[in-house]
């Protein structure tokens, strides 16, 4: 085979990778919609936004991937277009990825609903005394003893009826829950469980300023000690309040048990909110999309609900011992196959040692596919990865 033919045959193949590559690199458009109401627990990129410019495969994709978690009926709260950015450069797109405009500012949520006022209790009304008439047709004292005269029933001032509590609870609610955002910066990701005291409830009644809160930790979440603080009808109170705060940031949960070993397929993950009472080591790193486990193997056994981590996911095993493998070396449009064997069982992505036939001769090279190392060195080593981050918060 002559150098011209060599060289035509290589510019072809420039020529279609890249081709492909700019087909791929095609941006899409995100125009943003004014005001969207929630109809699922996670908003998604869909939901505030129509996308453009792509095929209905990406534009599907696109608009199926989670954002945030929905505020609470009754709430709204509002996003910006730089904070939209923000999210979609923490799930690995950049500027020339995707362009966003449309609506300065979305909406999402519902019209606030109004508050009930506090009903006084209603005193009791005495019942009238019985009397009697005479024969002129008088009415005079009765002469027979008629008991005791009856006494009015003593009524709490600060009486809270059921509903009025729930109502004060809300309020207070309220108040952490934006604190626990402005502290964590997780913005519409927070949720909290507490339990409000009656003795609570009837100073609180009383309030005459708005319910600050202070105290608490990093990270936030968790057990956390809290103070409430406001103005009553003797002057400043501080109460002190015991609250689990919930991380709502949508990560990868099992939808089903995995044995050890076994294939992450996406029947067997979702994105969405952790439950409650999911436990996760800090020491273990979060899964914010699905393209972070699929097709890797469980580390260990998984039980449906769990969290899924991803030190929980190891990548396919591509290489075993002994295997004789395909070695490709590519170096300025030069690529170079040979066979070489493998000294030891790797998975993608990592790093293992082969032995050329005859020789002797021991290279390090990158696991690429199945049966297939790649030299370091070697361009087709890269190996592009986007590791996303949480969510940006919003407001």
């Amino acid at each position: 085979m002559n150098f011209d033919l060599i060289t035509k045959r290589i510019a072809i193949t420039t020529f279609v990778v890249s081709a492909l590559v700019c087909g791929h690199a095609l941006s899409a458009d995100v125009v943003l919609r004014e005001k969207v109401t929630p109809v699922k627990s996670v908003i998604s990129l869909g939901d505030i936004a129509d996308i453009q410019n792509v095929d209905k495969a990406e534009q599907q994709r696109l608009a199926l991937m989670p954002l945030w978690v929905a505020p609470p009926v009754g709430e709204k709260r509002y996003v910006t277009t730089n904070q939209v950015r923000e999210v979609l450069k923490s799930r690995g797109f950049d500027a020339t990825d995707l362009k966003v405009y449309g609506a300065p500012r979305v909406a999402i949520g519902w019209d606030n609903q109004p508050r009930l006022e506090p009903t006084p209790p209603v005193a009791p009304q005495p019942e009238p005394s019985p009397v009697a008439s005479n024969s002129m047709g008088f009415r005079v004292p009765p002469t027979t003893t008629l008991g005791p005269a009856p006494q009015p029933v003593k009524r709490d001032p600060m009486f809270l009826s059921g509903e009025q509590q729930d109502q004060l609870a809300d309020q207070v609610r309220e108040a952490i829950v934006r604190y626990l955002e402005d502290q964590s910066g997780k913005i519409g990701l927070v949720d909290v469980e507490f339990d409000l005291s009656r003795r609570h409830g009837e100073l609180l009644s009383a309030q005459q300023s708005e319910i600050l809160v202070s105290g608490g930790r990093s990270p936030w979440f968790g057990r956390q000690s809290l103070e409430i603080s406001f103005v009553g009808e003797k002057g400043p109170l501080e109460l002190p309040l015991s609250v689990t705060a919930y991380d709502l940031t949508p990560v990868l949960v099992a939808k089903r048990s995995l044995a050890k070993g076994q294939l992450i397929s996406a029947a067997d993950v979702a994105i969405e909110s952790p439950p409650r009472d999911a436990r996760v080591a800090s020491n273990h790193t979060m899964v914010y999309s699905l393209e972070g486990a699929l097709g890797h193997e469980a580390a260990r056994a998984i039980r449906e609900g769990d969290v899924v981590a991803a030190e929980m996911c190891l990548p396919p095993q591509m290489i075993t011992r002994n295997e004789i493998v395909e070695l490709v070396s590519a170096s300025g449009g030069i690529i170079i196959r040979r066979q070489a064997k493998a000294l030891t069982d790797a998975r993608q992505g990592e790093i293992t040692e082969v032995e050329l036939p005859n020789s002797k001769e021991r290279l390090v090279a990158r696991v690429v596919g199945p049966g297939k190392l790649a030299t370091m060195g070697s361009t087709l080593t890269t190996i592009r990865s986007r590791q996303p981050l949480p969510p940006a918060g919003y407001r």
